[in-house]
């Protein structure tokens, strides 16, 4: 998605469609994060683990898409932006289906720890491949301090 990857063939080599996909990607995965409190209590209900222990599952998953972006960052460098952001939507979607059969905090806390690796390809290399390229074609768009 920048300008040394592949993503600049044919009609997706266009900055502007690729910052509408990355945005459609990123809340795509945005529900692990923002829908959490929904089900905390529905699962404290049906389980009784106690809220606490539920919510280390969002601690685990937010520690884990935060603290990998380094990582994240060394693999789009080695395969580029497309192939993290694809394989971070694999393992959401694999996390979203753990997370649909969990039935003990040792699975909840698996689901959440993939479910952050995956979260994290995303939100970790969409905003940062394609930045530059919006930025170089509408200088005047705030950009933040990643600015080049």
């Amino acid at each position: 998605m920048n300008a040394n990857s592949d993503g600049n063939r044919g009609a997706f080599g266009n900055p502007w469609l690729q910052l509408t996909i990355g945005v459609i990607c990123m809340a795509c995965v945005a529900n692990l994060q923002y829908g959490w409190t929904l089900f905390v209590n529905p699962i404290d209900e049906k389980y009784h683990w106690g809220r606490a222990a539920i919510q280390v599952a969002f601690t685990l998953f937010v520690l884990i898409e935060t603290w990998l972006i380094p990582l994240e960052g060394y693999l789009v460098d080695r395969f580029g932006p497309r192939w993290v952001v694809m394989g971070g939507a694999v393992l959401v979607a694999i996390a979203w289906v753990i997370n649909s059969g969990a039935s003990s905090l040792p699975v909840l806390y698996f689901a959440a720890a993939v479910g952050g690796i995956g979260t994290g390809c995303v939100y970790g290399t969409c905003p940062p491949a394609l930045q530059p390229q919006v930025s170089a074609q509408e200088p005047r768009l705030p950009s933040g301090p990643s600015r080049p």
